[in-house]
């Protein structure tokens, strides 16, 4: 049993012997050299920086800027900003205050005012061209012929004539009443009591003696 755990620690001890000179001879090397490219890369980086990107550094700061970006900027202020501003504010401003008071403001009114004048005068025309002659018309015109008509020819004739026509039509209403009662009515009256109501009478006693003969 003891020699049986002991073979696979010895076999171990052989892998491990085996691959330990593989490590050292390819891992080591390459570990080594990729720090080599790391400490290189960093000291190209730093060389960048302080040898190129610096100097421009502090030439943007102390001479480009300077000469440059300053004086554009206080360029544009003055040149631009300034001028534009003082436009604005003291000329166009003014200028549109002014056209909206003494120009566009009057124009408005006068509109308005004119607007309100040109109704009174369509209302003022439509009173007398339309309202004041119906009024006329009807006062001195239609009332006048609807008072004529009335007593003139309403109250004497046709007053008279639609009573008498209203009297003849109820009268012959019921004169065709009683004609229609006396020629329709009566005789239905007469054949339904004297005639049908026996005959249906004899109908049923017959069919009563039918029904007591044949079913005993």
């Amino acid at each position: 049993m003891a020699q049986q755990q002991g073979q696979p620690q010895q076999g171990g001890g052989c892998l491990v012997a085996v691959v330990r000179p593989v490590v050292v001879a390819v891992v080591v090397p390459l570990r080594l050299l990729w720090e080599l490219v790391v400490l290189i890369a960093r000291g190209i980086g730093w060389l960048v920086d302080k040898v190129l990107l610096w100097p421009l550094r502090m030439l943007w700061r102390w001479v480009l800027r300077p000469l440059v970006v300053v004086p554009v900027g206080w360029l544009w202020h003055w040149l631009v900003v300034v001028p534009l501003t003082w436009l604005w504010e003291r000329v166009l401003l003014p200028s549109l205050e002014a056209l909206w008071r003494y120009v566009l403001a009057p124009i408005g009114r006068g509109a308005a005012y004119l607007a309100v004048g040109f109704g009174k005068v369509v209302a003022r025309l439509a009173y007398y061209l339309v309202a004041v002659p119906l009024r006329a018309c009807w006062r001195w015109v239609l009332v006048p012929l609807g008072k004529a008509f009335y007593h003139g020819l309403w109250r004497p004739v046709l007053f008279p004539v639609l009573r008498a026509l209203g009297l003849a039509f109820l009268w012959a209403w019921r004169l065709g009443g009683r004609i229609w009662r006396f020629i329709v009515v009566a005789p239905c009256r007469w054949v339904r009591r004297d005639v049908w109501w026996p005959v249906k009478a004899e109908i049923r006693r017959v069919a009563r003696e039918v029904r007591r003969t044949l079913l005993g």
